[in-house]
């Protein structure tokens, strides 16, 4: 076999792997906050889950549904992954008018994580919730 049919075997095993590999592994519950810390909208908290930067956000309850803002115990609540999903930066948190805008490329998020302006191709990954005892667990990630 000749260096070119090396790379091209290479390349080729690459991007089967890459095609059959799910895009993220469900990860190990993590423990948030005590849902009594959440008492007014706005409150918010920064967290570790799968190994990446993640956000929890109290929301007023929406005006129409959405997948994205659960309710825990009256509550509503939003999570998810500070990474975007355009070229992996860390996106600040919302700014004073709710909205979040990633400094690598420009892409901009509505509070709940969703795009209001690429180039991300896509939302910011949701994290499902759970209450356990009063406290707000993250344990997997929300398909919308």
């Amino acid at each position: 076999m000749n260096r070119r049919d090396a790379h091209k075997a290479l390349l080729a095993g690459a991007i089967g792997l890459a095609v059959g590999a799910p895009a993220r592994a469900q990860p190990h519950p993590v423990r948030v906050v005590e849902l009594e810390q959440f008492a007014q909208v706005g409150a918010e908290a920064g967290f570790g889950f799968a190994g990446e930067r993640a956000f929890l956000l109290r929301v007023a309850p929406p005006e129409a549904p959405s997948p994205r803002v659960q309710r825990l115990g009256g509550v509503y609540l939003v999570a998810y992954s500070r990474t975007c999903p355009h070229a992996g930066c860390t996106v600040p948190l919302p700014d004073q008018r709710g909205l979040i805008e990633c400094g690598c490329h420009g892409s901009r998020f509505r509070p709940d994580g969703t795009l209001l302006q690429g180039p991300a191709p896509t939302d910011l990954q949701a994290i499902r919730l759970e209450l356990r005892e009063g406290v707000v667990w993250a344990v997997g990630w929300l398909n919308d």
